[in-house]
């Protein structure tokens, strides 16, 4: 076989997943002194930098793989992870961690996606500091996590396209040079926003926005604006967003959200409610700025929500509001009012293109026989009503693997986990 050859096989599978990368690579050098010549010689090859710490004896080897992978991978694109988060505070943890920023920072300026994770309440700031000043528009995904809750000026970084903020936020205003080119943002933990100006600065990434994910944060506001809008209020406009996700967000904040921001291309939801009970929410009214009756949601997943009893009018409400396109739709854990698949079975109209249903970790009793019931009713429906055409099961409690043969006479694809 012609080393060329060999180059794009080990090209490809040195790509896959960041630890499966780094072991495939080092792998690669004890097949044969042959593949080994060819791996050294193939710098795509080793362009994840992983440097992942749980206590101080693995500091030290970590550094010094990442030294050759740096070397080995010469000029080419590189992918950096540095993982710090488990490493607990120890006499040298500081210097080993300075030491291993000092490492790649000035390899950064060919990085095209880094992740940091800290422990310590001076490991984001210490990655901010020292990482950020060599960011060029290489980079286009960058991911800061901290154990500790930090706050600090946050620096600019205006050639970003996806921004992941867990617990790490500006002790002040938000900058708009920190968010202006952002497709993706990404923010948990922030406790409190500052509503009023994180808007502000986000409006400016208007006309590339297409993904915003907000998770187990609360929001605080300067006025009364948000709280109680007129009809001339002016809303902001995020012509292109289409992914929304709220999770563990108070219900008050998630009708503020809908309301304050006019998202008219939205496609897909993500509401997740931590256990608390469904509801009637604003984005089902009409006259606010997003409203799901006027837009049209492809996919609808809901997350640890309660539906018992009156709850289920509101759910059933929602999915009439996205009915008429809605051909995802996802329950992932929670407990769902079996009465809602009865619905689903005897009007399967209510959702006439729905195509796909993912059922995962629900605590309820949902079975086999009652899934299957509902996917012979959409098949043999007719009259508009599309079939199912991919179903996803997994870990439910009560769902009776035998039945999934039966299931896949009517479904193409079938994907099940066992509980």
């Amino acid at each position: 076989m012609l080393p060329e050859i060999f180059v794009a096989i080990f090209e490809h599978v040195c790509s896959v997943g960041d630890k499966e990368a780094v072991e495939t690579a080092l792998r690669l050098t004890t097949v044969s002194k042959m593949w080994r010549e060819i791996i050294l010689n193939t710098p795509r090859a080793w362009g994840n930098i992983l440097i992942e710490v749980e206590e101080d004896s693995q500091a030290r080897p970590m550094i010094r793989r990442a030294q050759a992978f740096l070397e080995r991978s010469k000029v080419t694109p590189i992918t950096i992870t540095i993982d710090v988060g488990s490493w607990s505070k120890t006499e040298d943890r500081g210097s080993m961690v300075a030491e291993m920023l000092d490492l790649v920072a000035p390899h950064i300026h060919r990085c095209t996606r880094l992740i940091c994770k800290g422990r310590d309440e001076a490991d984001a700031p210490a990655f901010l500091t020292r990482l950020t000043p060599h960011f060029s528009p290489v980079l286009a995904d960058f991911t800061v996590e901290s154990r500790d809750s930090v706050r600090m000026q946050m620096p600019e970084m205006p050639y970003l396209t996806r921004l992941a903020l867990d617990d790490v936020g500006p002790s002040g205003a938000w900058s708009q040079n920190m968010v202006s080119n952002l497709k993706v943002l990404w923010i948990r933990y922030i406790k409190p926003i500052q509503f009023e100006g994180f808007l502000d600065a986000l409006s400016s990434a208007k006309n590339h926005l297409e993904e915003l994910r907000i998770c187990r944060c609360t929001l605080a506001f300067d006025s009364h604006g948000f709280l109680y809008p007129t009809p001339s209020t002016v809303r902001a406009s995020f012509p292109k967003l289409r992914k929304l996700t709220v999770i563990d967000i108070l219900p008050g904040d998630i009708d503020v959200i809908f309301e304050s921001i006019s998202a008219p291309a939205l496609e897909e939801i993500h509401l997740g409610l931590d256990s608390a009970r469904f509801r009637y929410f604003k984005f089902m009214d009409g006259s606010i700025a997003t409203s799901l009756p006027h837009c049209t949601i492809k996919r609808l997943e809901l997350e640890e929500c309660t539906v018992e009893n009156s709850e289920l009018r509101a759910l059933l409400a929602t999915l009439q509001a996205v009915g008429p396109s809605l051909k995802t739709l996802a329950f992932t854990a929670g407990e769902i009012d079996m009465r809602l698949y009865d619905v689903l079975i005897s009007e399967p109209s209510i959702l006439p293109h729905l195509t796909r249903l993912e059922c995962k970790r629900i605590n309820g009793d949902l079975t086999g026989r009652e899934v299957l019931r509902l996917v012979q009713a959409r098949a043999g429906h007719g009259r508009g009503v599309a079939p199912l055409q991919s179903l996803l099961v997994e870990k439910c409690r009560s769902f009776e693997h035998e039945m999934i043969g039966q299931i896949k006479q009517f479904v193409r694809d079938v994907q099940f986990t066992p509980y």
